[in-house]
């Protein structure tokens, strides 16, 4: 017996409501190996910059009670690569694409969003704000709601009418219900709910940080309740 598992997204309307997270799946290539994408409402991409980055120095994860931390720090080909291999191949499998993306600063995200504006197969933008802001000393624009509202206003305006903007918001934030409403506020057709809090894990063989960077973002089962209390709120 079959069930309809329809659900919306704005105004698109999803297969189901299963859809990756960002990073988990890269651009699709890495997952599609195991089973037919189109089984999922949607695949999110990770996070697409500008630019290339070659991302954080390893080690870049570790192991936690119930969760994992991950400090890969946006590793991708950037957006011109992005366009002329990933996303082809996802539209031509017919996968629904969330592309998510990443910049330093508001005239990136508007950048990204313009350069996906006139690309074919992007069903929806999912901003990822947990990104430093180099123009204000590098705070994270998903902790003020005037500088998410300002990334997602300036995405909303340089996207197609159709594609739904969704605004990625983190937990560790002292208001959340804040920048949740300066999102919605600023343009935003959908919140994503959550991305992942700042952890640390100690290697006490090595009497220092298990990961390079230091810190990264905990993820698995033990966030389920940061996510249930923000989703609450």
């Amino acid at each position: 017996m079959s069930v309809d598992m329809r659900t919306y997204l704005a105004h698109v309307e999803l297969a189901n409501p299963i859809t990756t997270a960002a990073g988990c799946a890269g651009s699709g290539r890495e997952l599609a190996q195991f089973f037919d994408l189109n089984r999922l409402g949607a695949v999110i991409t990770r996070s697409i910059t500008l630019t290339p980055r070659s991302g954080r120095p390893t080690p870049r994860i570790a192991e936690t009670p119930s969760g994992l931390l991950n400090a890969v720090g946006l590793q991708g080909p950037g957006i011109d690569a992005f366009l002329d291999r990933e996303l082809p191949w996802l539209a031509e499998r017919g996968v629904t694409t969330i592309v998510s993306i990443a910049g330093g600063s508001v005239s990136e995200y508007g950048t990204l969003a313009r350069r996906l504006a006139s690309a074919a197969g992007v069903t929806a933008v999912e901003v990822n704000l947990s990104c430093p802001n180099v123009e204000d000393r590098g705070r994270i624009f998903a902790r003020d709601p005037a500088a998410a509202a300002e990334v997602i206003a300036a995405v909303r305006a340089s996207s197609r009418y159709d594609v739904p903007v969704i605004a990625k918001l983190a937990p560790d934030v002292a208001d959340v219900v804040a920048v949740a409403r300066a999102c919605v506020d600023g343009g935003a057709d959908a919140l994503s709910m959550i991305n992942t809090p700042l952890g640390m894990a100690i290697d006490v063989d090595a009497m220092r940080p298990a990961l390079a960077a230091g810190t990264g973002g905990l993820s698995g089962p033990a966030i389920r309740p940061l996510a249930v209390r923000c989703l609450w709120q």
